[in-house]
């Protein structure tokens, strides 16, 4: 028989009150932790979308130096296909639709709607012939400074 120090028996466990008093404060933990958690790690997969943007950029306009106008298709960069998956597969890139490739071009990563990146704030990602908008504090938070 085990006594306690004040010289009772006991056997050294939790209450049931005890063990519900700590799964209610992990369950709060988990709550309020989680949503924060699963925001930060969006926000990490945006770079997969973010620098494959940038890269496409960079030789949108190697391209145009030498061809005087836009590539209107990603293979036309030396990518695989005109619609490819970004490295981490979060995202969906292609070269959207424009009215001059001499001038422009538009650059878009779209979030794969298999992957929880769906439901990231930014949403669909585009960088043009000027970058990416910045104009706007909404979007402006959406890429790296």
């Amino acid at each position: 028989m085990l006594r306690d120090n004040d010289g009772g028996c006991g056997n050294g466990g939790f209450t049931l009150i005890e063990l519900l008093a700590v799964m209610a404060i992990l369950g709060i933990l988990v709550t309020v932790a989680l949503p924060s958690y699963q925001d930060l790690v969006r926000k990490s997969r945006r770079t997969d979308a973010t620098t494959e943007l940038f890269r496409i950029q960079l030789e949108q306009e190697r391209y145009r130096a030498m061809h005087q106008y836009y590539a209107e298709g990603l293979m036309a960069l030396g990518w695989p296909a005109d619609e490819v998956d970004s490295p981490g597969g979060h995202y969906r890139l292609a070269l959207a639709p424009v009215d001059d490739p001499v001038t422009m071009f538009r650059a878009r990563a779209v979030p794969r709607s298999d992957t929880d990146q769906i439901h990231d704030a930014c949403g669909t990602l585009t960088v043009d012939q000027d970058g990416p908008d910045l104009d706007d504090p909404e979007l402006a938070a959406c890429w790296p400074r």
